[in-house]
């Protein structure tokens, strides 16, 4: 599995593979340095999903705030979070 490593690397773009229902997808995200760690901004077909650790240390995944439209896939969102979680 390939992952561009991000640490040291802040404000870039990085790809993050994962398999969803047996499909290989590549999802691109905008490593952020935030509060005390970094934060990924996902685009996940169109939509900017935030995943940043919360206060136990586990990934969560938020929606811009006047989103409104269909919510993406949430098991592709698991998969990318292990993916995260494993580094």
């Amino acid at each position: 599995m390939k992952f561009l490593a991000y640490i040291g690397a802040m404000e870039q773009i990085v790809e993050i593979p994962v398999e969803v229902r047996g499909v290989e997808r590549t999802f691109l995200a905008q490593v952020q340095a935030w509060r005390y760690g970094v934060r990924f901004l996902v685009d996940m077909d169109g939509v900017e999903v935030t995943l940043e650790r919360d206060d136990a240390g586990e990934f969560r995944a938020i929606l811009p705030e006047s989103f409104a439209g269909k919510t993406p896939d949430k098991e592709a969102i698991g998969a990318i979070i292990e993916v995260l979680a494993s580094l």
